[in-house]
């Protein structure tokens, strides 16, 4: 009986640990995804020349025009 009831234990934590092995590789996983979609949206958004953030800044700097000091309105036709 105890060496049924050892061999059990041993089994189970056995098991319990390649589970908790499974996991810490999926959250390792995940985590380096994570930071690679970080760094292409962050490039996307704000680090390149061509970025979003950067081409709305171009469309401000031509509104406020500081040689005109006035603020420049486009009306569409």
């Amino acid at each position: 009986m105890s060496y049924n009831n050892s061999m059990s234990k041993r089994l189970t934590l056995n098991q319990l640990g390649q589970t908790s092995v499974e996991y810490l590789l999926v959250i390792a996983v995940s985590v380096g995804l994570c930071m690679t979609f970080y760094k292409n949206l962050k490039g996307y958004l704000l680090d390149n020349p061509d970025s979003y953030m950067s081409s709305h800044m171009k469309l401000y700097s031509a509104l406020f025009d500081p040689s005109l000091n006035y603020k420049k309105y486009r009306l569409p036709r």
